[in-house]
Parts: structure tokens; C-alpha cells; sequence
């Protein structure tokens, strides 16, 4: 389940969904001759999937798939929730696209949520499980979302939410590739956290997300390793199921670039669920580029990290129209902010974990570390919003940027230099 922890943070983890009917049929059938299987809305799914003799339903051509697969599927909208618990492989993924004669939507019928709801909607139309690999999703309309879980998420971020709440750091950093940048290292920390966990994980591998349309709810990825959302536009997305792209629990080495997101729906006083895009819990060395946010309402963040979410590069990205434009929240360690902009904010451009700005030094559990921020511009914000709030902040450097206003926490000042913090090249902090 999801919980809200004792510091009121999200609690994200699996959901277990139970297979519907439709999900289970024809589980033992295998792929017809080929490597193509074509859906129709005037097919039939006893057909064998050709061209001539199309199946009805995306989901009988999922059951139906194996690694090197291509699943076309021809005009018009298919309204049913699919279920995914086979993988493709690396070599041999399966793919899904439009079979080219017209537009193709992907919808189901999903319930409204709380608005105030403080966890991400598993009630979406593409539901990938137990760490399902390499599946391309192409040139679709889906509406209500993509949710995809590893297996072994649940534990995985029980495990990292119990330290965090115990302000315990040492063992979440004890990680391969967690407390310095080192992302081979980081290929290992599967493989070490099924021994602090005493189980075998299976994370989601490999799954694409390329020039689709996505409506009503964004994409959210439990404990996914290695996969791509490019070039998708994500949009009107409903209040109280969760941010455009979400990734968290060990989410690691995704690209994300030349998205287009905006008007996620605001949701309660809980500012991660109506943010644009958002990496957390222990979620690292992901490439987020070129994307555009913007059109976000009430304290919605463009670009955000949060939870030790660390070593993510961020560049060229744009947001506009937006109450905060990017934030490096609870301990981020090694993130690279470079060659941003943000303008028509309302609140502030950019920010490094504010909360902390009371602490007379910045601490490990918590605050920003080691962030390389260069070539950023903020401008054009609301009279009286800041381009910069730092609130504590350690061994980072800063070059090059255009903030205008400045608002550093009340100790930053008098400790910017002895923690390793740069401005410009010198060590003088800014004013």
C-alpha cells in the first residue's frame, strides 16, 4: 500500500492489482507465425492476428506477444485497461505502434481520485507488473497513464522510507553509487540491496515511451531501470493521481528528453502531486533534457528531486508559467543543474532545499550536497519572487548563472566557504 510517513512525506510503493478478466485471458497462447500481430476494432481475438484475420483487443495481442514482437494497431479507440507480466528482451523487445491507417487512443474507464490523495494512481490504462522488461510504447494517444512496478519496489522503498524517517542516512549511502558519483558502481545496487533485503528484486528494464499523447493521468515508475520517455506530450492530467512523469524507488538511468508537459491538475496542499516532472527516493543517474513544463497552477514545481534523489543531470531544459521552477529538495547529492531556464515564475526559479535554511550547517540526512549548477537563467518572475533560495547547502558550485534576486537561508552565508561551496570561482558566497 502507500502510507504517509511519520514526516509526512509520500510513502510510495507496489500496489498489487489484481488481474482482470480480460488480463488473464489466453495466458498460455503464444504469438502466431511472425513477428506481427495486428488489432482492429473490427477483428476478432480467436482470430490468428494477421493483417486479413486482426485480434479485437490490445490486450489478447499482449498474451499473445514474445520478445520481438511488433503489435500494430489500426484506426480508432480501444477502451480497456492492459495488463503486462511478460517482458521482451534487450535484443528482442516488443513493441506497440500505430499500424499507420489512422489515429489510435488507448483509454479505460477509471475512477475519479481524491483531490487531496497524497500518492500516485495505480488505476491507469497501461499497468505494467512485476518487473516487466523492454516494451515500446510509439505514436499512441493514451489517456488515464502508464504505471509500471519492479518487483520488489514495496520492500525496496520500505526499507529506504523507515530510514529516512529514523533520520538514519549512512546505510541509504552505503548504496553502490549513492554517496559519490559513480555510475558503475551504481550497476551493482540490485544486486546489493537483495542482500540487505534478503530477497531477489526484479526491476522493470528497458521500457520506451517514444512521440505518444498522454491525457488524465502522466507515467509513473516504481523501481525501472534503463528506460526512455522522449518526445511525449503529457497534458490535463487529473488532480490527485500524481505528477507527468514520476520516477522513484531506485529509478535509475532513465532518459528523459523532449517532453512536453503541462496542466497537471492541482491537488490538495501536496505539492508533489502536481509537479511536471519529479525524480525521488534514491531515484539517480537519470538524464532529464529538453523538456518543456509549464501552465502549472498553486505551488506545483516544474522540475523537481527529492529523497536522495542523486547524480541526475538536468540541461536544457525550459519551464515557464509556473509557481517554482526547479527544485533540488531533501538530499540531493551530485545533481547537475545546467543550461536552464525558467521564466513567468511566481514563487521562485530555482531552489536548494529550503526547508533546511534554519540549520546552522547543512546536514547529510537532509540537505543539498555537492550540486554542480551552471548557465541557468531565471527570469521574468513575479515582483518579489526569487531567482535563487538556497536554504542549506554543501560542496556545490555555482557559475555563469542569471538569477537576479538571491534569498539564502539564515546560516549560509557564514558557512558558504568552509563547506566547500563556489560562486563564480571564489569562495565568496553570493549577495
Amino acid at each position: 500500500m502507500f502510507t504517509t510517513s511519520r514526516s509526512g512525506r509520500l510513502a510510495a510503493a507496489l500496489i498489487c492489482v489484481p488481474l482482470t478478466v480480460a488480463g488473464i485471458q489466453s495466458t498460455t497462447a503464444t504469438a502466431s507465425a511472425g513477428t506481427t500481430l495486428d488489432v482492429a476494432t473490427t477483428g476478432k481475438d480467436t482470430n490468428a492476428g494477421t493483417s486479413a484475420a486482426p485480434l479485437k483487443t490490445v490486450q489478447a495481442a499482449i498474451n499473445k506477444a514474445k520478445p520481438g514482437t511488433t503489435i500494430r494497431i489500426h484506426k480508432g479507440t480501444y477502451n480497456q485497461q492492459l495488463i503486462i507480466r511478460k517482458s521482451g528482451t534487450a535484443s528482442a523487445p516488443i513493441t506497440v505502434l500505430p499500424a499507420g491507417d489512422g489515429p489510435v487512443t488507448l483509454t479505460s474507464d477509471q475512477p475519479a481520485e481524491d483531490c487531496d490523495a497524497r500518492q500516485p494512481s495505480p488505476r491507469r490504462t497501461i499497468l505494467m507488473q512485476a518487473g516487466s522488461d523492454h516494451w515500446t510504447f510509439q505514436g499512441l494517444a493514451i489517456h488515464n497513464g502508464v504505471y509500471i512496478n519492479g518487483g520488489g519496489a514495496y520492500e525496496l522503498y520500505t526499507w529506504h522510507d523507515d530510514l529516512v524517517d529514523d533520520r538514519i542516512w549512512e546505510p541509504r549511502r552505503a548504496v553502490p553509487g549513492s554517496s559519490s558519483y559513480n555510475p558503475t558502481a551504481a550497476r551493482g545496487a540490485v544486486a546489493y540491496m537483495e542482500g540487505v533485503l534478503g530477497r531477489g528484486l526484479n526491476p522493470a528494464e528497458g521500457n520506451k515511451f517514444i512521440g505518444n499523447q498522454l491525457t488524465g493521468r502522466g507515467i509513473h515508475v516504481a523501481f525501472g531501470i534503463g528506460g526512455v520517455i522522449k518526445d511525449n506530450t503529457i497534458t490535463a492530467v487529473t488532480c490527485g493521481t500524481g505528477p507527468g512523469v514520476w520516477l522513484i524507488t531506485f529509478s535509475n538511468f532513465w532518459q528523459i528528453s523532449g517532453n512536453d508537459v503541462s496542466h497537471i491538475a492541482d491537488s490538495g496542499d501536496t505539492h508533489f502531486m502536481q509537479e511536471g516532472i519529479r525524480l525521488g527516493t534514491a531515484s539517480n543517474y537519470n538524464l532529464i533534457s529538453r523538456n518543456t513544463v509549464h501552465d502549472l497552477g498553486d505551488d506545483g514545481r516544474g522540475i523537481a528531486t527529492d529523497v536522495d534523489a542523486s547524480f541526475n543531470t538536468f540541461e536544457y531544459n525550459t519551464v515557464t508559467n509556473v509557481p517554482i521552477g526547479y527544485n533540488d529538495e531533501m538530499s540531493g547529492w551530485g545533481n547537475i543543474w545546467r543550461n536552464n531556464t525558467v521564466s513567468n515564475f511566481k514563487i521562485l526559479g530555482f531552489g536548494f532545499r529550503m526547508k533546511d535554511r534554519v540549520l546552522k550547517v547543512p546536514s547529510k540526512d537532509t540537505s543539498t550536497h555537492y550540486s554542480v549548477v551552471s548557465n541557468n537563467i531565471a527570469k521574468d518572475g513575479r515582483r518579489g519572487a526569487a531567482g535563487l533560495s538556497i536554504g542549506a547547502i554543501a560542496g556545490s558550485k555555482f557559475s555563469g548563472n542569471t538569477f537576479g534576486k538571491i534569498n539564502l537561508g539564515t546560516y549560509v552565508a557564514g558557512y558558504w566557504a568552509k563547506q566547500g561551496n563556489t560562486w563564480n570561482g571564489t569562495t565568496k558566497p553570493p549577495s
